[in-house]
């Protein structure tokens, strides 16, 4: 077994092990290690910690899930709009059913600095611009996108309780994405 499919499997045990836990915080190195087949030295030497671990973890499956739908077939014909907003609100729901793993993830991702998650976004940025913008503008939309969902995912409730808009509720969450979009989109 060499290094990267020793990764890869610690990354495949974290995510099935994170999908039957409600609690992120109960899941343990020697967990992952136990259902990788590998010593928890391996994790540590990948990962550095378990919340890296775990950053990585969900970070992967929602990059995964942005790359097919950006790829997919079902959504080719969309307007490029339109896609957007369909991948904003798709990745949403995920995130509503692995809330506090995506909490986990986002404060995780801020904290460290992740400027990886906002690229996802420019493929679809670039359908709706065209040649009207470069990619530095392209990237910077992307994170004035991004930003806001995630800070209002990390506390719902005072989002709530600042905007009138109940994440919680799909409509609303909808309308959310919807004007945050478009207001970026008519700049």
């Amino acid at each position: 077994m060499n290094d990267q499919d020793a990764r890869n499997r610690i990354i495949k045990a974290a995510i099935d092990i994170l999908d039957e836990v409600t609690d992120v915080d109960k899941v343990t190195v020697r967990q992952v290690a136990e259902r990788a087949k590998v010593g928890t030295g391996l994790i540590n030497y990948h990962f550095k910690t378990k919340n890296n671990l775990l950053g990585i973890a969900v970070g992967d499956v929602m990059a995964k899930m942005a790359t097919s739908f950006v790829t997919s077939d079902n959504y080719a014909k969309l307007e490029p709009v339109t896609k957007l907003k369909t991948m904003l609100k798709e990745l949403y729901s995920f995130a509503k059913r692995h809330e506090k793993l995506v909490k986990f993830t986002i404060t995780h991702g801020i904290l460290n600095g992740d400027m990886e998650t906002p690229l996802f976004l420019v493929p679809v940025l670039k359908d709706i611009f065209g040649n009207q913008k470069d990619e530095i503008d392209l990237r910077i939309l992307a994170l004035q996108i991004l930003l806001p969902i995630q800070i209002a995912s990390i506390s719902p409730s005072k989002f709530h309780f600042y905007s009138g808009i109940n994440l919680h509720n799909e409509e609303q969450r909808n309308i959310f994405i919807d004007t945050l979009v478009d207001n970026i989109v008519k700049q």
